[in-house]
């Protein structure tokens, strides 16, 4: 019997069934989790991350949005080629840094992709370079491909289609493999795998997060009251993600009792944002709203007495107080809410928080149609926005305050001026990549 905890048991499960695929031959493998397990196939994917003696497998983990089918390859091959250049950057400084030896004699260079016929083309090229360079290293090199966003599914299911058809006409290499998830049992995705059973193999995860997580709890229980709330927030958590009203009441109040009994404030305050997101999930906006309130006198309370995490936990409730507020359709209040936040978020220098709470002032403003005020708020984001290094920049929604103030923009001139400081700030690219998603 395995002495390993229960989450490393479901993971080993699904070693087995990535040790089924690689024997099956098939180069693609449709992975069909339920929403409550997709965390454990995630984690396994991240596991499989680490090279070593062990795991001789390039695991090529890509994100890029599905926008539509003809962009799609040349985004996953950029993003591959990109990854493994900063991954080999990376090993570099690192061996340099402690001054060892380096550890692989790799040819890797990046690929020139302007000549591609086809996206496909640009992005098996990369592929099979990415093979040549690490062959005397590894046995497979796996592309697994997980949208963030996936805007035509009919389209994704389409792509998939076309990876089978190229599979039959050119055979790509054994050693490459793909890997896409479903969380659909009865999906497009799971007729595909049906019809092209020679190029697709398809397995339901024989796993159970839930089930792990209660195992986990009951090794640490203790019989103490902190396991006590950990038993009871696990279950809150899950009756909110399944909208049932009269549970999710019942295990907050409980929780909340025990919170209180020990005087644990940020636990306090963790519970009503959790019943709280509970009653916005339910579009119960004014019990959302008390709860919202609530958690940020008691945060407040939890800064002056110097409980650890409170002043985040605080900008956290007033954010999502202006959620709240907006939901309701109570533009005004949530642009109050929000500036709010903003100067919060300042004080506490946060940067990218700044930015999220001016920003989205701004978008209340511009939705009650108060154009000059939206305006404001919007300069008052770019600042804090232009405060950022470059890394924060590429992870915060600065193309999104571009794009609204280039929507509400007074005049021409200004619309050029602003054009040209988000070029500055993001690269000229911003402004058509952004309008591919929110178009």
């Amino acid at each position: 019997m395995s002495t390993s905890n229960p989450i490393q048991r479901e993971l080993e499960k699904l070693d087995e069934q990535w040790e089924d695929f690689i024997s099956s031959k098939q180069p693609i493998l449709r992975w069909h989790f339920s929403p409550d397990d997709i965390e454990l196939g995630l984690g396994f994917i991240k596991t499989k991350e680490q090279l070593d003696e062990k795991n001789p497998e390039l695991f090529i983990h890509l994100h890029s949005d599905f926008i539509a089918a003809e962009t799609f390859s040349y985004a996953l091959a950029e993003e591959m080629n990109r990854m493994i250049e900063e991954g080999i950057a990376d090993a570099f400084e690192e061996e340099t840094a402690s001054q060892t030896p380096a550890t692989t004699d790799h040819g890797w260079a990046k690929p020139d992709l302007r000549d591609s016929r086809t996206g496909y083309n640009a992005l098996f090229r990369s592929c099979i370079n990415a093979l040549h360079a690490f062959e005397d290293y590894v046995h497979y090199i796996v592309v697994v491909i997980t949208p963030a966003t996936i805007k035509n599914p009919q389209q994704y299911t389409q792509w998939w289609n076309q990876c089978c058809e190229i599979n039959l006409r050119y055979q790509w290499p054994d050693n490459l493999k793909l890997v896409f998830f479903d969380t659909e049992k009865n999906s497009s995705l799971a007729t595909l795998a049906q019809e092209k059973s020679q190029h697709l193999h398809s397995v339901d995860a024989p796993v159970a997060m839930d089930e792990a997580i209660k195992a986990v709890l009951k090794a640490a229980d203790d019989g103490s009251p902190g396991a006590a709330f950990r038993n009871i927030t696990v279950d809150l958590q899950k009756a909110v993600g399944k909208q049932d009203k009269p549970a999710m009441e019942k295990l907050a109040t409980d929780a909340i009792a025990l919170a209180q009994k020990h005087h644990w404030l940020d636990m306090w305050v963790v519970t009503l944002l959790t019943r709280a997101a509970g009653y916005l999930g339910l579009q119960s906006y004014d019990a959302a709203l008390a709860d919202y309130r609530a958690a940020q006198l008691l945060a407040a309370q939890g800064e002056e007495e110097n409980i650890p995490g409170c002043n985040k936990l605080r900008l956290q409730a007033l954010i999502c107080e202006g959620t709240c507020l907006f939901s309701a359709g109570r533009f005004d209040d949530a642009a109050n809410a929000y500036a709010n936040s903003a100067q919060l978020a300042e004080a506490q220098q946060d940067l990218l928080m700044t930015l999220e709470g001016w920003r989205m002032a701004s978008f209340c403003m511009e939705r009650a149609n108060y154009t000059n005020a939206a305006w404001d708020y919007g300069m008052k984001a770019l600042e804090a926005g232009s405060n950022m290094d470059a890394q924060q920049r590429a992870h915060s929604t600065l193309p999104f305050l571009g794009q609204a103030l280039l929507r509400i923009s007074p005049n021409g001139d200004i619309d050029h001026h602003i054009k040209q400081r988000f070029d500055d700030l993001l690269g000229e690219g911003w402004l058509k990549k952004i309008e591919s998603i929110t178009c």
